[in-house]
């Protein structure tokens, strides 16, 4: 019986449709069939095949997709992208058979990651659960509008913010929006989380890295005026009513991704934010 791969990439892109048209026949002399998605329309509703891997082909967006598309039953993942500036996707598309043929061979890691679980409560009832790979983000759905919100840590109420939104993040999504809002960069396989603000209204909010078992319940005052929106992974959103809470919590080893020995984590931060260590610095 001939093993499936999924192949998560985006038939408009000429690049990426070149590169999956080689890469199924490769696939296919080496005994694999396909099952080939758009990132766009990755969904789990009716999505529950035998997969041996996946390969997601495009960039760090094509990722997320694929990886959330698994999270519920994941399968180990291999990241290839086709641009310049990926966290997440440190293999290009010029190694791709290169590197299925080492972990074909058994010379390639599978490094575990956490996820988020993202839950919305309305009137004590669970409405909507996501599954988050990079992050979770309150914030309001106008421009230049302040969210007021209430902040549990763990079960202890941590306190009322106000500003522009919050972030959480997985170790994973900590070199996304939460750094560009000015969240520290974690260590992929770290079972952790950070809480970023988003432009506080308070000097006294600064972000915070927090065990991943952690719960965090962000609630939504009563006086707030604007609209809130929840998204996902910059990807999924959902509307936040007042009163609503969002429950959320780190997954331990939702995400599997396949590891290449050639760099490491280090390396790609120093490439990719230009850590040369010189006058350009």
């Amino acid at each position: 019986m001939r093993k499936n791969v999924l192949l998560v990439y985006n038939p408009d892109n000429e690049l990426s449709a070149r590169i999956y048209g080689d890469m199924c026949q490769w696939l296919d002399r080496h005994g694999f069939g396909t099952i080939s998605m758009n990132p766009e329309n990755c969904t789990a509703e009716n999505f529950a095949p035998e997969l041996e891997f996946a390969i997601s082909l495009g960039g760090d967006g094509t990722f997320l997709s694929c990886a959330r598309l698994l999270s519920g039953n994941p399968v180990p993942i291999l990241a290839l992208h086709l641009g310049t500036f990926g966290f997440i996707t440190e293999s290009t598309h010029l190694e791709w058979e290169e590197t299925l043929e080492a972990w074909l061979d058994k010379r390639l890691d599978v490094e575990n990651r956490v996820v988020l679980d993202v839950c919305v409560i309305r009137n004590e009832k669970k409405l909507k659960t996501f599954r988050a790979i990079n992050d979770a983000v309150l914030s309001s759905s106008g421009i230049s509008k302040l969210v007021r919100l209430s902040l549990k840590l763990g079960g202890y109420e941590a306190g009322y913010f106000r500003g522009d939104g919050m972030i959480l993040s997985t170790a994973t999504g900590s070199t996304a929006y939460s750094m560009a809002s000015g969240g520290p960069i974690l260590v992929p396989p770290m079972d952790a989380l950070v809480l970023t603000p988003i432009c506080p209204f308070s000097f006294s909010w600064r972000p915070i890295v927090i065990p991943g078992k952690d719960e965090v319940e962000i609630g939504v005052d009563a006086n707030q005026r604007s609209d809130i929106l929840l998204t996902i992974d910059g990807q999924e959103s959902f509307p936040i009513e007042k009163g609503n809470l969002v429950r959320m919590s780190g997954k331990t080893a939702g995400v599997r991704l396949i590891k290449l020995n050639k760099r490491a984590f280090y390396e790609v931060i120093r490439t990719k934010l230009g850590w040369s260590g010189g006058p350009h610095a």
